[in-house]
């Protein structure tokens, strides 16, 4: 057996990479301060993988599996990531796997213009689809066909044969195959990170078959999955036309439930900043063009049209809350139909905790604009709200958003405050946070309500700490670490003891460290 290899050993193709570049980029956090981005570390591809573990077989006699661990360990040590790697299969039975070996016959087809080479690339997905569909190891297989270039060739074909109903179909349906619930896949529609070539290339097949249903609703599937939780998938897709795409696409297939899910669920994710990765977010930019280039009216006429389908309106409501970034978008909102059409949802799907949660949360997003505020707490909202949490009292998710609007309607507002105690808050408020004890983003929704009550209203304090209400955010700051700022000023303005966080911070009974 020949000797293993080391780290000092020279000639080897594993030492032969070049050194992973370390240095971040330093940014600026929401106070100012300088905030450097976490390096990103090394990869390499699949075959370079697989190549070190041939070469540990053949040149130094190794079993299968001590030569896997021996790449392994090899390429940790060189700080190298190898979690886009399928490391069980590598040089399984001595030959090439079959899922590699289709993966290539597509890449070849890709680059094939004809109709023939359509062809070959759909039979090639095809097969992959089925042998994935029949794998044991379905995680490990998407894996090995991303890592092998499926997905760039998939996009290869769109971007070659964007006219053609069923190989763009069949493309579609395969890209969005292997980025389900595989992040690493998902990540390659993102790429490059300075111009991503998905959004432009679905834009491509959304303006080449406008009017073709079954497409656009495999396209529009996969553009959500894409503008969700990538940054730069949003910035591509807004650059390339977005907004005019969103636009056709709402007018002209308003009727079609299917592609208005999708649809309305890409615009959400568009105007939510929910990619972690990055300090900057065009979100708001992107929320102020469409909230002003048109889709408030579509987005309306959707809400009639689909009055009877709770699963539409949960997106719709989720992308209308999105859209309202600026006060004189949301006194729009307020004037025109748009308000009397959320709470004509809300009163026919009260029963449905996803439609009433994402109305409460669009009511919360409303009420940061003073007039709103007024308007919300003297009409039909407040009724509403109270009503939902009522009936829902035992899901923390729909009384946390109930909370966000309550607590959205109180702040500066001492009228409205008379008003949600008269309608008795105060006891909602209490038995809430004793039902839900171990939610703590329901807690701290509840601690900034009172808080926004009592801080102009020091005449409801002693009720509330009649009823308890010390205790319970003593337990919840005592129990949730991320209560600890609310239940911090929430206490203050009560006029309770608010020194300290206490020994068990975070350590209760009902926290998930214990």
């Amino acid at each position: 057996q020949g000797k293993r290899r080391t780290p000092e050993s020279p000639g080897s193709s594993l030492f032969s990479l070049p050194a992973p570049t370390m240095n971040g980029m330093a940014r600026k956090t929401r106070d100012g301060a300088d905030k450097v981005a976490a390096p990103q570390a090394m990869r390499i591809s699949q075959e370079t993988f697989d190549d070190a573990v041939k070469e540990n077989m053949d040149d130094f006699s190794m079993e299968r599996v001590e030569a896997i661990a021996d790449a392994i360990s090899q390429f940790e040590m060189q700080g190298i990531d190898i979690s886009n790697i399928v490391t069980s299969t590598s040089n399984l039975n001595g030959g090439e796997d079959p899922l590699a070996a289709a993966v290539k016959r597509l890449v070849a087809a890709s680059k094939v213009e004809d109709a023939e080479g359509a062809s070959a690339a759909c039979a090639e997905m095809d097969l992959i689809y089925k042998t994935l569909s029949e794998a044991e190891a379905v995680a490990e297989g998407k894996l090995m066909v991303g890592n092998a270039g499926a997905i760039e060739a998939a996009l290869a074909v769109l971007d070659t044969h964007p006219r053609s109903s069923e190989t763009v179909l069949t493309a579609l349906k395969f890209i969005t195959a292997l980025t389900t619930k595989a992040d690493v896949n998902k990540a390659r529609l993102s790429e490059p990170k300075d111009d991503p070539r998905a959004p432009a290339i679905l834009i491509k097949v959304l303006d080449a078959l406008p009017s073709d249903a079954v497409v656009m609703e495999a396209a529009w599937r996969l553009i959500k999955s894409g503008v969700t939780k990538s940054e730069c998938f949003k910035g591509g897709f807004m650059k390339e036309g977005g907004h005019r795409v969103i636009l056709s696409a709402l007018s002209t297939h308003l009727d079609s439930s299917p592609i208005m899910l999708e649809v309305s669920g890409a615009m959400y994710s568009l105007m939510n900043a929910d990619d972690l990765t990055t300090v900057f977010s065009s979100v708001f930019e992107t929320a102020k063009a469409l909230a002003k280039g048109g889709v408030l009216p579509l987005m309306y006429a959707a809400l009639r049209r689909h009055e009877h389908d709770p699963k539409v309106l949960r997106e719709l409501l989720a992308a209308l809350k999105g859209s309202a970034v600026q006060d004189d978008i949301v006194r729009e909102i307020l004037s025109d139909v748009g308000l009397p059409l959320v709470l004509g949802v809300l009163k026919t799907h009260i029963e449905d905790t996803g439609v009433v949660s994402r109305g409460m949360l669009l009511l919360a997003s409303l009420a940061e604009n003073d007039e709103a505020k007024k308007a919300l707490c003297q009409g039909e909202a407040l009724p509403l709200i109270f009503t939902a949490m009522q009936m829902h009292a035992r899901d923390s998710v729909v009384v946390r958003c109930g909370f966000s609007a309550i607590a959205a309607m109180a702040l500066r507002m001492p009228d409205n405050c008379d008003t949600m105690m008269a309608a008795g808050v105060g006891p909602l408020i209490i038995e809430s946070m004793r039902s839900h004890p171990g939610s703590s983003e329901l807690q701290r929704q509840a601690m900034i309500a009172v808080r926004n009550i009592v801080v102009r209203r020091q005449d409801f304090c002693a009720p509330l700490r009649e009823e308890g209400v010390e205790e319970l955010v003593v337990r919840a700051r005592d129990t949730h670490v991320k209560c600890a700022d609310a239940a911090f000023d929430c206490l203050r303005d009560l006029g309770c003891e608010y020194g300290g966080l206490g020994d068990q911070a975070g350590k209760g009974a009902n926290s998930a460290y214990t």
